[in-house]
């Protein structure tokens, strides 16, 4: 079961409803306490200090000013020589570290760094094979002034040569807003510019974000019982809330004219409300009592026919959609619960997805798939979940770009199901091969490398990717890393970092074009951050083929006499019974390919009366194409004729076709007396 992964924010006054800010990476909350509140995923990073410099041994190295040998209350590391043999890297004062390995460097950037569990233990430096400050290895420093370091060794002895950059993060949280009348809930208007706000005290009002103290508040709608979780359908002018009462109401109020008109009237202290994408459904938490204690029910609204979800929960609180198909509602649960359900609306299963969280959680809002920020009294809470299709008890390796593993046959060849996105049938692979892994479940198993092996063969192939670094997104390129004297290991994303790259499980682009065509078995391996085996991949067999198709075209000949040698023309003479005969060549060397045949007559297509079929699997292919000259010219006495002979492979890499192993022939002939 998943556990809080990351407290984002504490000490706030009663973390309630939020909305989630995609283009801004932000996390719009109210607060019960009278605050409209925003917390940035990415805050702005700066660089303080950076720079390559040699750290003595002895010395020490304040991070934040790039000064070797400063006041021990600045100094934030400290390169201590114990014995001649016994050395260690310490924190210094308020300062904390931890040593993250051989990795890329500049691929860490301040958001990743501040994600990380920083500690007082040193790192082990000794003059013997223990060490862990080898060359290239990188250590993060949380400052004493609070900044975040990353430090590379880049040549390790008494005298140390490193290289550093250290950022200075922006304040996450703020206050946008202040005056509110005990909030319970917010959402975001679709220009982004506005937020509509659920008061206890009865009213529901609208502020410009920019400007989001009450006072400058309009108020929608007003004469409410604590009206709690909102829903918006700014489309049809509409928001719709639920009051805290027994009966209590679900509203649809105008939010032009704050008219209100009651849909539901005989529900049990309700919390939390959520509509279905046709507004034909109401989903409502009621903290109820009795033999349906603490339920979540699909109320139909044109005839207020209710089904009840689930039942027995501990005061259960807001609802968020987990998915846009909606099939899964995620609900938070009130201490002494504390803890997220997930309620399955298609079979009325729910089960407890995380424990443990904050106390009081409120609310939850997806900022990326498999990803959740729980608002909680006073805490914000990020926590990773197993409902986006990288499962944590998933496959580690999940398949080869859009085709899962488990659409790959016993025969190597790739067929995915009907309806499906992305349909291939029987296909073999080439290319240039992306391998998806599962990060999440390998991070969760404490791997922190991992190794493409095929067919007992280490891979060390390289590829580029995007990372977000708090700004913009930066190409990174990945290689095989050396771990323990030993080659090709590639990191585990960490978690935290996951939802920051372009493509979140890509694992390896893997070259086939130096494998031999046939069947190859992919195993990925995983490690410790020592280089400890920890565990496998299931093994995957791929049938692999990189063969060039063939498409050719014979001159054409009429009564088996070819075109003349001067001006080029099929002659017929006086007898339009002759037969033209057109031979031509489809074909791939494994048979993986399609083929489709054009006979074009001036600029229309010629459709022969008998012909051998003129598309479909190159098995099917029959030369030669025939058809007589009186069939051929129609009307015409004299005529110019194309032929295109198309090859296409079915080839595939995942991602695409492999279209770089087609094949085109074209030829054209004239039939003149």
């Amino acid at each position: 079961m998943p556990t809080p992964i990351q407290q984002l924010v504490s000490g706030l006054g009663g973390a309630i409803g939020s909305a989630f800010r995609a283009p801004e990476n932000q996390l719009v909350f109210v607060e019960y306490s009278g605050n409209l509140s925003r917390l940035n995923l990415f805050p702005a990073a700066t660089i303080v200090s950076s720079g390559t410099a040699v750290l003595k041994g002895t010395f020490t190295f304040d991070l934040d000013t790039g000064v070797e040998g400063g006041p021990p209350p600045a100094a934030d590391i400290w390169w201590d020589q114990m014995t001649a043999v016994a050395r260690q890297m310490s924190p210094q004062g308020a300062a904390k570290l931890v040593n993250l390995g051989v990795v890329d460097f500049n691929s860490i950037n301040a958001n990743g760094l501040q994600s990380l569990s920083y500690q007082t233990t040193p790192i082990p430096g000794n003059s013997d094979p223990t060490n862990k400050l080898v060359n290239g290895d990188v250590f993060a420093v949380l400052t004493n002034q609070s900044n975040y370091s990353k430090v590379q060794v880049v040549a390790y002895g008494y005298n140390m040569t490193i290289q550093w950059v250290t950022y200075h993060l922006a304040a996450a949280y703020a206050v946008l807003g202040t005056g509110y009348n005990q909030p319970e809930d917010v959402k975001v208007s679709v220009d982004d510019l506005h937020a509509y706000v659920t008061e206890r005290t009865g009213d529901l009002v609208r502020v410009l974000l920019t400007s989001a103290n009450r006072a400058a508040a309009t108020v929608v709608a007003t004469g409410m019982t604590s009206p709690q979780q909102l829903f918006l359908d700014e489309a049809h002018q509409a928001a719709y809330t639920v009051e805290y009462a027994s009966p209590g109401n679900l509203w649809q109020i105008n939010i032009l004219t704050g008219a209100k008109t009651s849909l539901v009237s005989n529900l049990d202290h309700p919390i939390g409300l959520v509509l279905s994408a046709d507004l034909q459904y109401a989903y409502v938490s009621e903290q109820t009592s009795g033999p349906d204690l603490g339920r979540v029910s699909c109320i139909q609204l044109s005839n207020g026919a209710r089904t009840t979800l689930a039942k027995g929960l501990t005061a259960p609180f807001y609802l968020t959609w987990a998915d846009a198909g909606q099939t899964t509602l995620l609900v938070a649960e009130r201490d002494p619960a504390n803890s997220i359900v997930s309620i399955n609306v298609t079979n009325n299963n729910y089960t407890v997805v995380a424990t443990g969280v904050a106390n009081r959680p409120s609310s939850v809002a997806i900022a990326s798939p498999g990803m959740m920020l729980i608002c909680c009294d006073q805490v914000i809470e990020e926590l990773a979940f197993g409902l986006s299709g990288l499962q944590s008890s998933g496959p580690l390796l999940i398949g080869i770009g859009f085709i899962p593993f488990t659409a790959i046959q016993p025969s190597g060849l790739a067929t995915t199901a009907a309806g499906y996105f992305y349909p291939v049938t029987n296909v073999p692979f080439g290319g240039t091969l992306p391998l998806m892994i599962n990060y999440q479940r390998a991070a969760n198993d404490g791997c922190a490398y991992y190794r493409v092996v095929v067919d007992g063969v280490l891979r060390s192939d390289s590829w580029s990717d995007y990372l977000w670094n708090g700004t913009t997104y930066v190409l990174q390129t990945i290689g095989p890393q050396n771990i323990s004297g030993q080659p090709d290991y590639y990191p585990v994303h960490p978690i935290s970092q996951l939802f920051l790259w372009m493509n979140p499980t890509l694992g390896m682009l893997m070259d086939s074009t130096n494998l031999s065509n046939g069947l190859h078995t992919i195993v990925v391996e995983f490690f410790s951050g020592t280089g400890v085996f920890l565990e496998s991949s299931t093994p995957l067999t791929i049938m692999v083929n990189n063969q060039s198709c063939v498409a050719t075209l014979s001159a054409p000949v009429v009564g088996g006499v070819p075109a003349d040698t001067v001006c080029g023309l099929l002659h017929y003479g006086t007898n339009k019974n002759l037969v033209a005969t057109m031979a031509f060549t489809a074909s791939q060397p494994a048979n993986y390919a399609t083929f489709s045949f054009e006979l074009v007559k001036g600029v229309n297509p010629v459709v022969l009366p008998v012909v051998p079929p003129t598309g479909g699997p190159v098995t099917a292919a029959v030369s030669p194409f025939t058809g007589t000259v009186s069939n051929l010219l129609g009307t015409c006495t004299i005529a110019g004729f194309a032929e295109d002979l198309y090859v296409a492979a079915t080839i595939n890499n995942g991602w695409s076709r492999q279209s770089q192993y087609d094949a085109q022939a074209l030829i054209a002939f004239v039939l003149a007396p």
